[in-house]
């Protein structure tokens, strides 16, 4: 058997490049330069001369203007009439998909997809937008706040700015799928070993790009993209430039400041291979969107050491009492496209669930803090307002003070929730038969050091 290669994080130059030629503005421009040598080819083949002097000279040869359809109402037109609120009906029936939409304003890279994702084509009438002003208005408020959407590149999301940002602030959830990036420049194979998700019967071969080897100055070898690519979708959420605003005292709104909750689909994030996450993740999650969400979906997280740091790290950017959930993988990566994986289980915990009770202030002494280090007298966690409650949840058996009910999805792929009460104390689900101070993980069923590899660190350094 082969000894493993163990790959070092990096971001690709080639991807970087290529990145940057394809960036949205130059494509544009060149399109329409493009566009404009054909116009200007097709008036000079037939006569016409590229300037507003002949315009002007044209439209006083013919001052009569012909009335067009455009101008004409329905009942000239001899079309039927309908009302508009049967319009409105039609509109938020074209401009909703039945699937999220991937990649909005920008191309689609084919290979971050599904086969069943390539054959779906398009799920909006999009052309039913041209027919007025009217509807163009209306129907694009309702594109965006009706659908969701999913990300695949970093460049998509810097792209969603060029959306007005009166739609772009009522986003409230947004998807990422974050596909891990392996290079070599040397012709040797790597696996993905079957642990990955159940699903694989063995390891898969790990889809590598190759790339030229260069100087023995250059850092080169095996090397993956993984952990900075969700440092890159991350970064995007940055404010854009916003050449409007005005109130130089007050930070510029974030690229979706309605954001509440987000999944992270992580693809190909192997659970031996990848080295551990850098301080800039760090500097991301717990500074710049530090405290910002109140749930956090994540898929494909690796189960070993580097996984357990980097969600303990992603935790940083829930609120107090923020719903954390993670599930098995949901995609594996192929040469050309995504394979589609099973797995229904959430498991769910609640960050930073205890709650300060005692509003009269601080405990009198050191000795009363350390005796209750999770009692009513711990000081308040932090700055900012914890998660928002969520009203009408059952009763339950044991103390109101010790639980902390949230609504849990049923299964990883579908919108119906379930009521479930979380300890104060671990953060984990409870019920009647557990002990609340059990650190028994409802997924699968075994032992966990801690709901998160500072606790681990901490109680190494206890003992």
């Amino acid at each position: 058997m082969s000894t493993p290669i163990f790959p070092w994080e990096c971001r690709d130059k080639e991807d970087q490049a290529k990145a940057s030629y394809n960036h949205p503005l130059r494509r544009s421009n060149q399109a329409l330069t493009e566009e404009n040598l054909r116009l200007k080819r097709i008036l000079r083949e037939n006569g016409i001369a590229w300037s507003s002097v002949a315009h002007d000279h044209l439209k006083k040869l013919e001052p009569s203007k012909r009335r067009t359809r455009s101008s004409m109402t329905s009942q000239e037109l001899g079309h039927p009439y309908l009302p508009t609120e049967v319009l409105l009906r039609i509109l938020k029936y074209a401009t909703k998909s039945a699937y999220p939409i991937i990649d909005p304003l920008s191309p689609l890279t084919f290979e971050n997809l599904t086969e069943k994702e390539k054959a779906q084509g398009n799920q909006i009438s999009i052309h039913f937008l041209a027919t007025c002003k009217t509807i163009h208005y209306e129907g694009t408020r309702l594109l965006w706040e009706q659908n969701s959407f999913t990300f695949t590149t970093p460049q998509a999301v810097l792209h969603f700015a060029e959306l007005k940002p009166e739609f772009r602030h009522k986003i409230t959830h947004v998807n990422f799928r974050i596909i891990a990036r392996y290079y070599d420049d040397q012709p040797r194979k790597h696996k993905l070993e079957r642990c990955y998700h159940s699903d694989l019967k063995k390891d898969q071969q790990l889809k590598v790009q190759m790339r030229p080897k260069e100087s023995p100055l250059v850092r080169g070898g095996f090397r993956c993209y993984s952990w900075s690519g969700i440092v890159d979708f991350l970064h995007a959420l940055r404010a854009p430039y916003d050449p409007t605003h005005r109130v130089p005292k007050q930070p510029r709104p974030r690229l979706l400041p309605a954001l509440t909750s987000m999944r992270l689909d992580l693809v190909n994030f192997s659970d031996t291979l990848l080295p551990f996450s850098g301080s800039d993740l760090h500097d991301i999650t717990s500074h710049e969107l530090g405290c910002t969400l109140n749930e956090l979906q994540v898929t494909g997280m690796p189960f070993d050491d580097t996984g357990m740091k980097a969600s303990a790290e992603l935790s940083g950017m829930l609120k107090d009492e923020g719903l954390y959930l993670d599930g098995p993988a949901t995609y594996f990566a192929k040469t050309r496209h995504l394979q589609r994986l099973g797995g229904e289980k959430w498991c769910a915990r609640v960050v930073r669930a205890w709650n300060d009770t005692d509003k009269d202030g601080p405990p009198e002494s050191d000795d009363e803090e350390h005796a209750f280090p999770l009692g009513p007298n711990r000081p308040a966690i932090g700055a900012l307002p914890p998660a928002p409650q969520e009203d009408g949840h059952p009763m339950s058996s044991r103390d109101e003070d010790a639980v902390i009910w949230k609504r849990v999805p049923l299964k990883r792929d579908r919108e119906e929730r379930e009521w479930i009460q979380f300890s104060r104390v671990n953060g984990y689900e409870i019920n009647d038969v557990d002990s609340e101070f059990g650190e028994t993980c409802p997924c699968c069923g075994e032992a966990h050091p801690g709901s998160s590899f500072l606790e681990f660190l901490a109680d190494e350094m206890e003992e």
